[in-house]
């Protein structure tokens, strides 16, 4: 069994945005799902920004933004999903796992 790395913990105040990117290549049929998050935070956006120069099959990064709307921590986490019949969740890689600490 492989032992992931974790990355340390992003840390912010209470108002504050909290931005994580994540390697992706849509066009190879999988998308970044957020999949949990603490209540310490709100969801407010996501953006695909595709590496440069385009070209087919090239990848980009996943851009998702919170916000912090109280005190207190948790994990937020994504799934690679890939939609065909029947989909296809792959286990959240270091990325996609990030904890959180609102102050």
């Amino acid at each position: 069994m492989q032992k992931l790395e974790l990355l340390p913990p992003m840390k912010g105040k209470v108002g504050d945005i909290i931005e994580i990117s994540i390697p992706s290549n849509p066009s190879t049929g999988y998308s970044c799902l957020l999949s949990d998050m603490p209540d310490c935070v709100y969801f407010v956006e996501s953006t695909y920004v595709p590496d440069q120069p385009i070209k087919p099959g090239s990848g980009g990064t996943s851009k998702f933004k919170f916000v912090g709307v109280k005190k207190g921590d948790g994990k937020i986490i994504f799934h690679s999903v890939k939609f065909s019949h029947p989909p296809e969740i792959l286990e959240p890689t270091v990325m996609q796992k990030r904890f959180v600490i609102i102050e």
